[in-house]
């Protein structure tokens, strides 16, 4: 069944809806369209059946540590790098400022989809900024900068979900450059990726395969090793998790499953120095 890149927001949304209180995101399903659980099951049949709840853990992660910094400060800026269709103002204090980054296609098609949906109703109002830009270049990274003069008093929080998978070495060095001259002392950056050893695993090799027939994509993806954040300059590691490992928690999946058995996540929370 053919699937386009862009597509696979729907089908992440897809994942979140399926498991509301899990994954923390009661307006998932206003992205749920028509053929997206058939994706969804042909994913789980050829590659892993455990990648629908692991998603979930991620955006409850994500969730929960966005609410956590909430409870501490309230005046809080959210920066989301690759934003994509993720829904956390909207089940999140009113408080909290976002600005929302993203390629031009995803955040036009976003803003009308919001529009429509806070017209009809389903949606609270929040104060949520969103910026076309691709956040690898320095001219767009300088623009986003520039926006942030409004919001010097905030205590800022840069969440970047699902994005380093698809970016080269290179790209990323100069994305965490970028988090390292925006943020101040006590500013918090969340990570999400996927460390070396999954390359090795069969499930890995079974999303490579997937990625090559229905994406059309080379299958080539970076994972990141527990020491790039353990020694980021300018950065205190605070704690480290993996979707594995909230899954379990919360009993979601067999207490005997191996790590090499799914696509296992882990989620950063480094504080700025």
């Amino acid at each position: 069944m053919a699937i386009s890149i862009p597509d696979t927001a729907f089908v992440i949304a897809c994942y979140r809806a399926n498991h509301e209180a899990m994954s923390c995101d009661p307006f998932a399903k206003l992205w749920v369209k028509p053929g997206l659980q058939a994706w969804v099951d042909e994913f789980a049949a050829e590659v892993s059946q455990y990648d629908e709840i692991l998603h979930c853990m991620r955006n409850r992660y994500f969730h929960k540590t966005l609410n956590e910094v909430l409870e501490h400060d309230s005046k809080l800026l959210c920066i989301n790098l690759g934003a994509g269709f993720s829904m956390y103002p909207y089940n999140l204090s009113e408080s909290m400022v976002t600005i929302e980054a993203d390629f031009e296609d995803v955040i036009q098609f976003k803003k009308n989809a919001i529009a429509n949906f806070e017209a009809k109703g389903l949606l609270p109002a929040r104060n949520v900024i969103r910026i076309e830009c691709d956040i690898t270049r320095k001219e767009d990274q300088l623009r986003l900068k520039s926006m942030l003069d409004s919001y010097k008093n905030y205590k800022k929080v840069i969440m970047i979900e699902g994005v380093f998978f698809f970016l080269n070495k290179d790209e990323i060095v100069s994305i965490i450059d970028f988090c390292r001259d925006i943020l101040d002392t006590g500013d918090v950056l969340l990570a999400e990726s996927f460390e070396d050893h999954t390359k090795k695993t069969e499930v890995w090799n079974r999303l490579k395969n997937y990625f090559e027939k229905e994406l059309h994509s080379s299958g080539n993806a970076t994972t990141l090793p527990f020491s790039f954040y353990k020694n980021l300059p300018g950065f205190h590691l605070k704690r480290k998790n993996s979707t594995l490992e909230l899954a379990k928690e919360l009993r979601l999946v067999p207490e005997k499953l191996e790590e090499l058995e799914v696509l296992n996540e882990y989620c950063y929370f480094l504080v700025r120095e």
